[in-house]
């Protein structure tokens, strides 16, 4: 997956890419934040190179499920690892899908001018939201022993 991101490297300065920051420690958490992140990088290749409204909405189609597999998974290790914060980290997930959803109706009602501005957005709502939420829940899964 890492290749994938590296491939788009140098195409535009506002790719995304991962680094070993970002990592939980959670190789299939790890994979999805990777897989997400080609996604958004992806999205953004297409739209730079004046892709067709139709294929950039399946594009953001396939970014908001992938998101909710995403959460979905995370969810599961907390209700299995009993994670203490585990309801604060599902409203954050709520949360960015009802934001994704109001930029996806935008981006059907504007059109894909408004695309670099939900790119911007999922890039670093991403970015944030590993620093600040998903190292919380890797830090207690490593004290207590869990993965």
């Amino acid at each position: 997956m890492l290749k994938k991101i590296k491939e788009f490297k140098g195409e535009n300065m506002n790719q995304f890419e991962w680094t070993t920051k970002m990592s939980v420690g959670i190789k299939e958490i790890d994979d999805q934040h990777k897989k997400f992140i080609s996604l958004i990088n992806k999205t953004q290749v297409l739209y730079e190179k004046k892709a067709k409204k139709e294929i950039l909405q399946r594009h953001l189609d396939d970014i908001l499920e992938y998101a909710r597999i995403h959460f979905s998974t995370e969810e599961k290790y907390f209700d299995k690892y009993k994670y203490p914060l585990s309801n604060e980290h599902k409203i954050k997930h709520l949360e960015l899908l009802a934001k994704a959803i109001a930029a996806y109706d935008k981006f059907e009602k504007e059109g894909p001018i408004v695309l670099p501005g939900i790119m911007d957005f999922l890039k670093e709502w991403l970015e944030k939201h590993l620093a600040k939420y998903d190292h919380k829940y890797a830090i207690y899964f490593k004290e207590n022993g869990l993965v």
